[in-house]
């Protein structure tokens, strides 16, 4: 089947995406007891991370918390976030995009984005989809692969669970769905004419959250339903979550450093909104809101801090990034949960869904606890007080604060009777409930199991492999052991145990002309951590031999029946599809012939007939590369 084929019918790639294909090599994932994983099919959830200083990608076991597998991809670039769908993964940098397969950790394909921004990704299914928000263009990999226009530049996307993308069209405030499978966008509604927000989901539909109006606008496919009040005003540059947390829609107020839980359950119908409930934080910046399950992620960019709260306000948890994680950013995987990597890809950290915060070493370097280690100052904490004094506990009440915020959450009013710049007849919100919360303590960074064993390489020494390898990252507790194993494609293979300081081990017993995977693994106290994966092939032994007897009869140029001959010649066990010249010798001093070139087989084997011969008693041999063939004493005809 040639490429158009096997490949063209299988996916229809935009032409602006499409130019080449590559191919690298595959490396097998191994689980905690050392066997290779076949593919990704063991983990269909979690989250990739590119470690562009190693041309790989790992994927990140979430419920695990461990590294599962891995793949090569060549040539990634600085910065790659990594999306996966059903069957692929893709590596997505501002130059290329790579595809390889989840099920045999192979590059099947490379193509160029239709702009050079860094795109918003989606997990979703029917996806994954890249939301090139500048350019407005949405992409969808995956099977049927198309690059979609979406009219103008876009806000912040969502995604429905039954795979619908909803768009912002931040010039004319138009509301575009993308349902799954769709190749163009519908456009159902559109915000009130001048009205700033954002677009986020609520149980499993679409709602707009009009920071003019501080309404929740529920979005359908036929427009938008009854709007549900916010209580409280929601400033214009609020950043949105992307999905609520319990009922609950997180809105972080960057100028104010506030974060407000809107209750949205209203939406169904059933009850009125609750006041909602408003959280000050540190002075910094931050990214985020998200949303881990029930519980809000955010991430302090000043302190390099993932800060996590319950639906209800309640801090949960207060981490700090490793510093050799690189810059953070933080990725919605498409188990639900919250992972934080940078772009480095040392580093991972997983949100549960109940707020916890775990961290998952991939190939780090030294750990912040451990000797000689740089010493971070303690993180400051994740809710502080608010700029205009203490909160009280309880909500705000009409009136003069006491010991509190002004009313509203905290923000600045206008004095009484200014309209605070909102539409005319339109009230002032009522204020919403605000919280004091002691700063929690960071907890000790835990051991962890070892970073992945660098620079592992295998050479071919006769029928042994000889494996070398570098020191593991500790990640806090020294390397005991390292765990290898080694399979060929099929049948069984072998695994041995060598000490925490060995760097070396021999492979034996292994078959000719077979390819294995390798696989070195560092454990510790804390277990196992991320596999080196290599692949060898294990060369047949050859021995080049010749032998040559009388061949079939022939007259040729003055050699003469019954005596002339052709030489018989068989050549075995030399190099595969190699061009040898063989030349001809014998000890009767009056022969001479020039000799010839041959090609071997894929087997490293030729035989062929020439040479003719007649000298009957004379001894006669051919050498091939300095290899000779038997003295044969020539027999009459």
């Amino acid at each position: 089947m040639d490429e158009r084929t096997s490949h063209g019918l299988r996916r229809r790639l935009p032409m602006a995406l499409l130019v080449a294909v590559v191919v690298a090599g595959v490396a097998v994932a191994v689980s905690a007891a050392g066997r290779p994983l076949p593919g990704l099919n063991v983990a269909p959830g979690g989250h990739w991370v590119a470690f562009p200083g190693l041309d790989r990608v790992f994927h990140i076991n979430g419920s695990a918390r461990t590294v599962d597998a891995s793949a090569e991809v060549p040539g990634l670039e600085p910065g790659s976030q990594v999306v996966q769908g059903e069957t692929s993964g893709y590596v997505v940098g501002r130059s290329r995009i790579h595809e390889f397969g989840k099920s045999d950790l192979s590059v099947e394909r490379s193509f160029v984005p239709p702009t050079g921004e860094v795109p918003v990704a989606i997990e979703t299914p029917g996806g994954p989809y890249l939301v090139y928000r500048e350019a407005g263009r949405v992409v969808r990999l995956g099977d049927g692969a198309v690059t979609i226009p979406a009219g103008g530049v876009l806000g912040d996307p969502v995604a429905t669970p039954d795979g619908t993308v909803w768009l912002h069209r931040l010039d004319s405030g138009v509301l575009c769905r993308l349902p799954r499978d769709a190749e163009q966008v519908s456009c159902p509604v559109a915000a009130p004419a001048g009205h700033t927000g954002g677009l986020t989901v609520v149980g499993r539909d679409a709602a707009f959250v009009d920071t003019t109006s501080d309404v929740l606008r529920p979005v359908t496919g036929d427009g938008f339903g009854e709007p549900v009040p916010a209580r409280m005003d929601l400033p214009p540059g609020a950043r949105i979550a992307p999905a609520d947390a319990d009922g609950r829609v997180a809105v972080l107020d960057p100028a104010t450093r506030r974060l407000h839980l809107v209750d949205a359950a209203g939406l169904d119908g059933r009850r009125a909104p609750a006041t909602p409930i408003s959280l000050a934080l540190a002075d910094g910046d931050y990214a985020g809101p998200t949303v881990s399950g029930s519980s809000v992620v955010l991430l302090d960019l000043t302190r390099s801090t993932v800060l996590t709260y319950s639906s209800q306000g309640d801090p949960k948890r207060t981490m700090p990034v490793p510093p050799e994680a690189g810059e953070p950013r933080l990725a919605r995987g498409e188990d639900a949960r919250v992972y934080v990597d940078g772009a480095e890809g040392r580093h991972v950290l997983v949100v549960d869904h109940d707020g916890a915060v775990n961290q998952v070493p991939v190939v780090g370097t030294q750990r912040p606890d451990e000797p000689g280690a740089p010493v971070a100052p303690p993180p400051e904490s994740p809710v502080s007080q608010p700029q205009n004094g203490p909160a009280q506990n309880g909500p705000v009440q009409n009136g003069p604060a006491q010991n509190g915020p002004p009313p509203g959450g905290g923000q600045n009013r206008p004095p009484s009777g200014g309209d605070g710049g909102r539409p005319p007849g339109q009230t002032q919100s009522p204020p919403s409930s605000s919280r004091a919360v002691p700063p929690p303590s960071p907890p000790p960074v835990p051991a962890s199991p070892p970073g992945l064993p660098p620079g592992l390489r295998a050479t071919v020494q006769g029928e042994n492999v000889q494996l070398t390898w570098g020191a593991a990252p500790p990640n806090g507790a020294a390397v005991t052991a390292y765990q290898i194993s080694w399979r060929p494609g099929s049948g069984a293979g072998g695994a041995m145990t060598r000490p925490g300081s060995a760097r070396s081990a021999t492979l034996s017993g292994l078959q000719q002309g077979v390819t294995y995977t390798v696989t070195v693994v560092a454990e510790n106290s804390a277990g196992r951590g991320a596999p080196a994966t290599v692949q060898t092939l294990v060369p047949v032994q050859r021995t080049p031999q010749i032998t040559i007897r009388r061949g079939e009869d022939t007259t040729y140029d003055g050699c003469e029946a019954p005596d002339c001959a052709y030489m018989h010649v068989e050549m075995t066990g030399f190099d595969p599809n190699t061009r040898y010249e063989v030349e001809v010798f014998s000890d009767n001093t009056d022969y001479s012939n020039p000799g010839r070139g041959v090609r071997t087989d894929a087997e490293g084997n030729e035989v062929f007939e020439d040479f003719p011969f007649e000298s009957v008693g004379y001894r006669v041999w051919v050498e091939v590369n300095g290899v000779r063939s038997n003295y044969y004493v020539w027999p009459g005809g």
